[in-house]
């Protein structure tokens, strides 16, 4: 990899449709994205069944969904770890625009939708 590093704000895509997703990097490790939530957008609850989903937030807060109704705020400046097979989502109850880096090891994870 010859670029290490990287300006966020340079990937950080809003939709008006739905919270978006863009990678910034990917690697034989790990894979790192960054995602823009606009209030009222949803990340729906997932699961990873081969790897951990780490999640910072850069700017807002979310309403973290983890599972049989389990939900925390989560704000800039905060960290979750989500390990294989734990449920996450989030949803944007706020009313400013939400941005967190998604850091995904190893890098082909698994996706499985998930009950919240």
């Amino acid at each position: 990899m010859s670029n290490r590093i990287f300006n966020v704000n340079r990937f950080a895509r809003f939709s008006d449709e739905a919270a978006a997703v863009t990678e910034i990097v990917v690697t034989e490790h790990s894979r790192i994205a960054v995602w823009c939530v606009r209030p009222g957008q949803k990340v729906p609850p997932h699961t990873h069944p081969s790897g951990q989903d780490t999640w910072v937030m850069m700017r807002g807060e979310l309403t973290y969904l983890m599972g049989n109704g389990e939900r925390t705020i989560i704000r800039a400046g905060e960290l979750d770890v989500a390990n294989h097979d734990e449920v996450h989502g989030a949803v944007n109850d706020g009313t400013e625009d939400a941005v967190f880096l998604s850091i995904y090891s190893a890098p082909e994870i698994g996706w499985e939708k998930a009950e919240a």
